[in-house]
Formats: C-alpha cells, sequence, structure tokens
C-alpha cells in the first residue's frame, strides 16, 4: 500500500497490490496518471531528507534553507510546506495596509 498525492486535483489516494503499476488518478475529472515506481521513489526521497533534516520546496521539490523563505530555483515564497506566487503576497500586505488606514482614519 502507497499513498499517493496528486499534483493535478491536490486529493491523495491509497495505492493497493490489486491496482496496475500505471494508471489513472482515480478523481473523476482529473486527467493525471501515476506511476507506482516514481511515487515509491518520491516517498523513499522524502523519507531520507526528513532523517538528513533536508527541506524542500513544495512547488519545484529543490532544497531551500529555511521553511519561511523566496525559493531560488521557482521563485515562490515559501511559507512552512504551502507556496505562494509573490504578486498573491503583495496583494495580500496591500490589503492588510488598507485596512489598518481605515482603522487608524476612523478610529
Amino acid at each position: 500500500m502507497q499513498k499517493i498525492s496528486c499534483p493535478d486535483c491536490r486529493k491523495t489516494f491509497i495505492w493497493t497490490d490489486a491496482m496496475s503499476f500505471k494508471g489513472k488518478c482515480p478523481t473523476v475529472d482529473c486527467e493525471w496518471t501515476y506511476d507506482i515506481h516514481r511515487e515509491l521513489k518520491k516517498s523513499v526521497t522524502q523519507k531520507e531528507d526528513e532523517a538528513r533534516q533536508i527541506i524542500r520546496c513544495p512547488q519545484c521539490h529543490e532544497p531551500i534553507d529555511a521553511k519561511v523563505t523566496l525559493c531560488k530555483h521557482c521563485g515562490e515564497v515559501i511559507i512552512g510546506s504551502r507556496s505562494f506566487k509573490k504578486k498573491y503576497l503583495f496583494i495580500v500586505v496591500a490589503v492588510i495596509l488598507v485596512l489598518l488606514s481605515l482603522i487608524y482614519k476612523f478610529r
């Protein structure tokens, strides 16, 4: 049994011995195909990284320096186990600043 996470629909499913080695994601509208050998290799690599305490980018899977950083390889902003594009972070900061200015103005 192997837990597989689909990168397209972000859902997980369990692969069992009765399933084929290569197949389609069980989600109805998802077209992603899995390869159990590739998924097992990813799982082993992840366990080795945890043992060596290597942190990887959730988007491009390259090693990064810290859990809160900017990935040098794909340019994503990494916060914990999530990744965001720079423009989304900018929009969130702008909205927070606007809200704070409105609170300060009407206080």
